[in-house]
């Protein structure tokens, strides 16, 4: 983790600088572009709307979902929506651990996690305000199935095809031999091993030999984070204990806190209903005439919404699938996506004082709200690099843990 986080600082310098950048505030967002052909908007009643504050072209306002969230609309080249929880603190705390186990981890398990309630990614989990990533580490023994051949007196024993031909065993059949037929034996994650499955292993089971003794384990680096906190509460502790235990990962996780320069919200991002707010902002929006945009596309945009789906790399926009269909998306999964790769620094400023009213007679405000008015400090990302560049790289390693 520590070379990828290295490797990632080294060409993100290499790399030209541009105009549009990541901002750390992104984490808290999450971002539509209406790009699709045949949907439109109309800002007008927004311009002249009360408790609205315009900042470097972005209308500003207060969420309908929730006042304590921030609501931004801006063009290039089309109409961009954001919602985003203002940031309480710019110093983030977090609870860490990590460990090397043996691991096989089976589709069969990854389903199970997601009964669980967590969302499963690849082989990345997280629950609310938990992560946990799972890094399997290659094995050098092999490449492919050819690579490995059995060997012993009955054939028991899956190896290198070079170690096959010297091993040597007791020759005596024992009835869980009969397991072998559920399986095969081949190259696992760049170990010689019998592979597993779920029908071998309860046949060893049912003839009481452990498939641990059986199956090869390639090992893998075990990371888990409770964000937010200084240590994982007894609740949090049991969830993750639980994901490792159906992981099959065994061993002791030391947790330790770390504090970085990176924002965390006024209200928990990790428990936040970002597509609950984000629909019923789009339905506001339709209502009042500043958005025309089926009802059906409302509900395909809410389906990918997730924390963390904003900025020019991962906004949710109509953009074409690998596939070669067009549909909502977020844009750092479509077929040929040209991704930023410097740091923005972020703007401070204030949310208006109320609720946004729609008034053709009273003109949008330019400049933040007083400052005596009580309201929550936000920011928005600031255009330029530059020398914050070199300084936002700091943030890297935690966001590339959080995302």
């Amino acid at each position: 983790m520590k070379g990828l986080t290295i490797a990632t600082i080294i060409l993100l310098m290499l790399v030209p600088l541009t105009s549009a950048c990541f901002s750390p505030m992104d984490n808290l967002a999450v971002e539509v572009y209406l790009n699709k052909p045949g949907v439109t908007y109309d800002l007008t009643p927004l311009q002249n709307a009360g408790n609205v504050s315009l900042l470097d072209g972005r209308i500003v306002y207060r969420s309908h979902y929730d006042e304590r969230v921030a609501v931004m609309l801006w063009e290039e080249d089309g109409l961009h929506i954001r919602i985003e929880i203002p940031p309480k603190s710019f110093n983030s705390t977090y609870a860490h651990a990590e460990l090397r186990a043996p691991l096989i981890i089976e589709n069969e398990t990854l389903e199970k996690l997601r009964k669980a309630g967590w969302a499963v990614k690849n082989l990345t989990l997280e629950k609310k305000n938990i992560r946990i990533v799972i890094s399997p580490i290659k094995g050098k023994e092999c490449v492919s199935d050819r690579d490995c051949a059995t060997g012993g007196c009955s054939g028991e024993i899956c190896t290198t095809r070079e170690a096959a031909k010297e091993v040597v065993s007791v020759c005596v059949y024992k009835p869980w031999y009969s397991c072998f037929e559920e399986t095969t034996c081949g190259c696992y994650n760049g170990v010689c091993t019998w592979k597993p499955n779920e029908r071998f292993e309860e046949c060893l089971r049912r003839h009481g030999v452990d498939p641990e003794k059986v199956i090869k384990l390639p090992e893998g680096e075990v990371y888990a984070a409770v964000y937010g906190e200084d240590k994982p509460s007894p609740g949090e502790l049991e969830e993750i204990k639980a994901a490792l235990r159906e992981l099959g990962v065994c061993g002791n996780l030391t947790f330790t806190s770390e504090t970085v320069n990176a924002p965390s919200g006024v209200v928990d991002e990790y428990t936040f209903d970002f597509k609950a707010a984000l629909r019923e902002e789009l339905e506001w929006l339709r209502e009042n005439g500043i958005v025309s945009i089926p009802e059906e596309d409302v509900e395909e945009i809410v389906k990918v919404v997730e924390r963390g789906k904003a900025g020019h790399n991962s906004h949710i926009g109509w953009y074409e699938d690998k596939n070669g269909t067009y549909r909502w998306m977020p844009y750092d999964e479509s077929s040929n996506p040209s991704l930023v790769r410097c740091v923005s620094t972020p703007e401070s400023y204030t949310l208006p004082p109320g609720d946004v009213v729609l008034s053709k007679e009273t003109p949008v405000k330019t400049t933040p709200s007083p400052s005596n008015t009580e309201t929550s400090p936000t920011t928005v990302e600031a255009p330029t690099c530059g020398p914050t560049f070199v300084a936002a790289l700091a943030l890297l390693p935690l966001l590339l843990r959080r995302r």
